[in-house]
């Protein structure tokens, strides 16, 4: 018991935790991390589950709902593999949505209360904050925490590697933050704190440049206001709103710091200058929010009848809308925004002027209409199933206009509707939307303001989920099911269910952790496929085949390590047993033209007509130059030919 006090005391940092980790990990894209993620939470769930006094509590029906829709469209993506052939794909999007499930229901056993909430925003705010923060010090001071190479440099994106989501991790922390610079209730360090953070978390947002993390996050402030009306929202604004501009405009000024090379001499030294000005800036809101703590007080004490609240509200609303509607007719704002709308769906590409300030500034949807009109087009061929997990990548390329490369059809929504169909869509909904109802229900009364918060950056993520792929992000997605899970909870002695047997917890443990596996065994072989690809590109191909057969090992159902395996085999003399691995891998994910190609490249090296599997990959991805000039290089009927040119054609990246 003493194990689960310790554990329930902390539980309100684990969503900032994994957060961060995840943060730092790519932002949890590949599968290795979010597998790690999930581990951690089946292991929280295991503990309250055997030590718990009542482990479900907080199992409301609401939950059960949201949990049952979460779980069948893992279940759907695992059947999917059946018509898409793909069972690797299908795992590797279940494995996704086996974490949220796990965040979901190991924050959902426990009783909903608003102390409880309450924590979880403290954690969050912090770990986003944090993340936001070395972000900022990679491009201010890049001497003081450098990035790895790989890491682009044309936009604001450390630690995370994306710069949408770095965005949109600002943009979220600042709705938490604004909350807690806002907030009678909150101890006065988090008030002080909250509203220091606020500068630090704008500049960042700035240097990411992402349009689409600037208008979700200012639609989740904007929620928040409206919702949570916190008392002290006048006071939060004074200490945040002209220290953040005067960061942000510092920022704005540095123009090396906007550019392909933010690290030359001359940009270092703009960095240092809009360093001094960030911290002076944090430093001032500091300031205020702690000259202005006396105020809290008062306003606390203020007490105003619900009637005179209720048309105090409603005046403040009427007076908005006069205002903004006779200003917005005033500056002309509808015919604005139908020119704001024809352009962007003109505009499928920006204009690159060298100067990346001036993307805030166009309103091209800069391929993104591309993207949508082509999963769109794989939902009209399959409306209830989809094409399967995971294949976006796959319609992507047999029918992309351009040459183009992606992996996500940067919309959330329409993905599944490309993927998974009308099944799962409905399903998707089915989890999501409790999520948003429940927080909006408890953002009533007294405490309104404690779930405003959480609402108004679950609104800001489910719009920019819109235009972005932030559900295979799972650092930017996972506090969202953390949250939901307490938001959806019972409260103490209302509803949840009742404490269950020692067979009961024994039973439900041991479901626990066979779930566990899947993520467990996926680690592993992630991890092993890494190594295996490290050293197939370093030429040393006998590790890469031990550490390709490990990966297999794990999880017999994944085509990438038969890749190597195939490549390998090639450069080891055995050629035969090379066109079987190339077999195996397109056996096991057959809309990849990569496959077909490798098919391809092997058999010309055995002595066997490439040209059918060529012919084949061509279909799959049309507009590939390496395809192209395979096709050139191997049009001739001569092995020897083909044999010579397979051991120098090139090899795509392995994906």
């Amino acid at each position: 018991m003493a194990v689960l006090r310790r554990v329930s005391a902390a539980e309100w940092l684990v969503p900032g935790a994994l957060t961060v980790y995840l943060c730092f990990s790519a932002g949890g894209f590949f599968p290795g991390e979010p597998a790690l993620a999930a581990l951690a939470l089946a292991l929280l769930l295991v503990l309250r589950v055997t030590l718990g006094e009542d482990p479900f509590a907080g199992f409301s029906r609401p939950l059960a709902v949201a949990t049952g829709g979460l779980a069948l469209l893992g279940v759907w993506q695992l059947a999917s593999s059946a018509w898409s052939g793909a069972p690797a794909r299908a795992l590797l999007e279940f494995d996704r949505t086996l974490l949220y499930l796990l965040a979901l229901v190991a924050f959902g056993c426990g009783s909903r209360s608003s102390e409880r909430m309450r924590r979880l925003v403290w954690g969050l705010a912090l770990a986003l904050s944090l993340v936001a923060a070395v972000g900022l010090v990679s491009r201010l001071l890049p001497e003081l925490w450098p990035t790895p190479a790989s890491v682009s440099n044309e936009r604001l994106s450390y630690p995370l590697t994306y710069w949408n989501a770095l965005g949109l991790v600002a943009g979220l922390a600042t709705v938490l933050c604004l909350h807690l610079a806002s907030s009678t209730r909150e101890p006065r360090p988090a008030r002080v704190l909250g509203a220091a953070a606020v500068p630090v978390l704008a500049t960042t947002l700035y240097f990411t440049f992402s349009r689409g993390a600037i208008v979700a996050g200012a639609l989740g402030l904007l929620a928040y206001m409206v919702v949570g009306r916190p008392r002290a929202l006048v006071l939060g604004l004074i200490a945040t709103v002209v220290p953040a501009a005067l960061a942000v405009r510092a920022g704005y000024g540095a123009g090396l710091l906007a550019t392909p090379e933010p690290t030359t001499p001359a940009a270092i030294v703009q960095g240092a200058d809009v360093a001094r000005t960030v911290s002076l800036a944090v430093l001032g809101a500091a300031i205020l929010r702690t000259a202005m703590l006396p105020l809290d007080r008062r306003l606390a004490r203020l007490e105003i009848a619900r009637r005179s609240a209720r048309l105090l509200t409603a005046a403040v609303v009427a007076l908005a809308l006069v205002v903004g509607v006779g200003g917005g007719l005033a500056l002309d704002v509808p015919a604005r925004a139908a020119e704001s709308l024809e352009r962007f769906v003109a505009g499928n590409s920006l204009e690159e002027t060298g100067d990346t300030r001036d993307r805030l500034t166009q309103f091209g949807n800069n391929g993104r209409i591309y993207h949508w009109r082509v999963a769109l087009e794989g939902f009209a061929e399959r409306r209830v199933t989809g094409s399967g997990a995971g294949t976006y990548r796959m319609l992507w390329a047999q029918r992309r206009p351009s040459d183009f490369t992606v992996q996500d059809a940067h919309s959330l929504y329409l993905e599944v509707l490309a993927e998974l169909g009308v099944v799962g869509i409905v399903l998707l909904a089915t989890a999501l939307v409790p999520v948003l109802a429940a927080l909006a229900i408890h953002a009533r009364g007294g405490e309104r303001a404690i779930y405003a918060a959480p609402l108004g950056a679950a609104l800001a993520w489910a719009v920019h989920a819109g235009n972005d792929w932030d559900w295979e992000m799972t650092a930017v997605t996972e506090w969202l099911f953390c949250i939901g899970g307490v938001a959806l909870a019972a409260p103490p002695g209302q509803g949840g269910l009742p404490a269950p047997s020692r067979r009961t917890r024994l039973l439900v443990s041991l479901g626990v952790a066979l779930l566990a596996l899947t993520p467990a065994l996926l680690a592993v072989s992630e991890r092993r496929l890494e190594r295996s690809v490290d050293e197939f590109q370093a030429g040393r191909c006998p590790a890469a085949v031990d550490a390709a057969l490990g990966s297999l090992s794990a999880v017999s159902v994944r085509s990438e390590p038969w890749e190597i395996l195939g490549y390998c085999d090639v450069r080891l003399g055995s050629r035969r047993l090379a066109v079987q691995a190339m077999q195996n891998a397109v056996r096991r994910d057959p809309g990849n033209w990569q496959y077909h190609y490798g098919l391809a490249l092997t058999r010309a090296a055995a002595g066997l007509d490439p040209r059918p599997q060529l012919r084949r990959a061509r279909r799959l991805n049309p507009r590939e130059d390496v395809l192209r000039e395979a096709s050139r290089r191997f049009d001739t009927a001569s092995r020897r030919t083909w044999e010579r040119r397979a051991v120098a054609a090139r090899l795509p990246l392995i994906q």
